[in-house]
């Protein structure tokens, strides 16, 4: 897929479960970057034996730290689970994350879904001016937060309001509710983005 309103390449994907995670994390306002297939990784076992894995993607937060994903059918983890367990013992060894993401969160109470439609408000075209005048409202007017609803009451037309969710100047809470009753704030995220990243996926941080 072509995400071309957040990122300058697009973004390949091996399965339909992969490209809804792929959208549900574009959707997330921390995110900046998305890789498929990052790096190659020679595991090593306590018993001698080695073996190759290619992780699925590898996602890049607002402040440039990371983790690599590995993206998963529930069904199918515990039968690689001395791989994914070693794969992040040594990735978190070189202080990088690692997670196992699911369908179970990618689906759950019709995320990836949500994220479908986001994605549809992001190909829409707005002009920059538009778009800059709705971000000055909603600081100076607003005082930063506001349910979509009363913007458009004010005149915003409200797919440019979700367009703006999309690319990540405004943001919404987790959840991904696409609901005129949600509300709208300037994307300013400050604490750990890696945390906030599981969060969007309904992951509990360990």
């Amino acid at each position: 897929m072509n995400p071309r309103w957040l990122l300058d390449h697009g973004v390949e994907h091996e399965s339909h479960l992969e490209k809804r995670f792929i959208m549900v994390a574009l959707s997330c306002p921390v995110v900046v970057d998305i890789v498929h297939q990052p790096l190659q990784l020679t595991l090593g076992y306590e018993d001698g034996t080695t073996e190759k894995y290619t992780p699925d993607f590898k996602v890049t937060f607002r402040d440039q730290s990371s983790t690599i994903v590995e993206v998963k059918p529930r069904v199918f983890v515990e039968k690689h689970r001395r791989k994914l367990d070693q794969a992040k013992k040594q990735l978190e060894a070189e202080g990088q994350a690692f997670d196992v993401i699911t369908d179970t969160e990618i689906d759950a109470n019709g995320l990836s879904a949500r994220a479908l439609l986001l994605m549809r408000y992001a190909r829409m075209q707005f002009s920059d001016q538009d778009a800059a005048e709705w971000m000055r409202l909603l600081n100076e007017e607003c005082s930063g937060s506001a349910e979509v609803r009363a913007l458009v009451e004010k005149g915003a037309n409200e797919a440019l309001i979700w367009n703006m969710v999309a690319r990540h100047q405004f943001r919404i809470p987790i959840g991904i509710n696409v609901t005129a009753q949600e509300t709208v704030s300037i994307n300013t995220i400050e604490g750990d983005l890696h945390v906030y990243f599981l969060q969007w996926f309904g992951i509990e941080a360990r």
